[in-house]
């Protein structure tokens, strides 16, 4: 099973490497922790698929909505996390970047 977004909201594929052949467009949440350009793109999907659901301003829900899609090296990452950090997706956005970004691209 896997979460896809579209411009309509998000919902669950039980077949994801048929749906996504056949439907290109749309977008699987995940992250893996193979680099900042994938984390960036995992952070802008959760913030899109928010905003499509009305729940931009509810940081428990981003926060529990990421969570389910981490996978392998963000997964064992995220595992190690404070409660309250992977609760608030406030909290957890700043933990991803600080922990995947380049040095040089923060500001």
């Amino acid at each position: 099973m896997a979460l896809f977004t579209n411009r309509t909201g998000i919902f669950p594929v039980s077949d994801p490497e048929t749906y996504q052949a056949k439907y290109p467009n749309e977008e699987k949440i995940s992250f893996r922790g193979n680099s900042w350009e994938e984390c960036s793109d995992f952070i802008q999907s959760i913030r899109a698929a928010a905003w499509k659901e009305g729940k931009l301003g509810d940081p428990t829900w981003m926060a529990d909505l990421a969570s389910i899609h981490f996978e392998l090296d963000a997964l064992a990452w995220y595992s190690h996390l404070e409660s309250d950090v992977q609760a608030d997706w406030s909290k957890l956005q700043v933990a991803l970047v600080d922990h995947w970004s380049a040095p040089d691209s923060l500001i």
